[in-house]
């Protein structure tokens, strides 16, 4: 296996807004990353945070910038601006990453020919309610695969998460970053869906790992199903011929999504 110095550049992004409850967790674990500091650099976007938010983000050796236009794909796509970095890492200011989270990335990325890293998304607190309830129920949103696995597409209920991604930047380029029009919802599985027809490599791996912390109650994880909807919605108006969008459809159906555009 090729060492540390054949290892890319990774540019870890985290898209952020009022996650002064969680983003220190986040930002103690990536200062726990065993990757060589040289060839890391994380890069926090803020979308108008009111809550502390980037006064606890200012306290670490990170970037903090700000978004620079409106939604989740937007700051996704002014972190690729604000960052240098071969590789594209994604994840989100509820969560904690491993320590080996990027060399994980990085050790998939060493193949010729991916462009794309998905892992694996676990509950932060294994005793709190919310996080075994998504887990463990049908409602769950996280990722449902095994193991590692180089494909060429993805499937229904076979696919990872938002908040655990990576991307190859040349091959992002090629296919016009991230659809601002979308900002919940499936909206950071369309470039995935992208390279895919393009024919590029994707590897889903359940050894690159990260840890979130759920919603704190029932009227928060609710809330937030009815934003993975609305973006869903968005979806089928803007992308309605794509395979995502004929998912969004099925699992309207059978998951809280539905539930919670008839509650909320």
């Amino acid at each position: 296996m090729a060492d540390s110095l054949d290892d890319p550049s990774i540019a870890v992004i985290v898209p952020v807004r009022n996650m002064a409850r969680t983003v220190r967790d986040l930002l103690d674990s990536l200062m726990k990353l065993d990757y060589d500091e040289d060839k890391l650099e994380i890069v926090f976007v803020d979308g108008n945070s009111t809550d502390g938010t980037r006064e606890i983000i200012g306290e670490y050796p990170v970037k903090l910038v700000d978004e620079e236009g409106r939604g989740l794909n937007a700051a996704r796509n002014t972190g690729i601006r604000h960052s240098t970095g071969e590789i594209l890492a994604y994840t989100d200011g509820d969560c904690v990453v491993s320590p080996e989270w990027a060399k994980g990335i990085a050790r998939n990325f060493r193949e010729p020919g991916v462009s794309f890293v998905g892992g694996m998304v676990k509950g932060y607190d294994e005793k709190d309610f919310i996080s075994t309830y998504m887990d463990e129920t049908f409602f769950q949103v996280k990722p449902r695969f095994s193991g590692r696995h180089k494909v060429n597409e993805l499937y229904l209920f076979n696919f990872p998460a938002g908040c655990n991604m990576a991307f190859r930047r040349e091959s992002m380029e090629k296919i016009d970053f991230f659809d601002e029009r979308i900002d919940h919802g499936f909206d950071d599985l369309f470039p995935v869906e992208k390279l895919s027809d393009r024919g590029f490599s994707l590897v889903l791996d359940t050894d690159v790992r990260v840890f979130h912390q759920h919603r704190t109650n029932l009227k928060e994880l609710m809330k937030q199903h009815y934003n993975y909807g609305r973006g869903g919605s968005l979806l089928l108006v803007h992308r309605s011929s794509s395979r995502l969008a004929h998912w969004f459809s099925t699992y309207l159906f059978t998951s809280t999504f539905g539930i919670s555009l008839f509650i909320l």
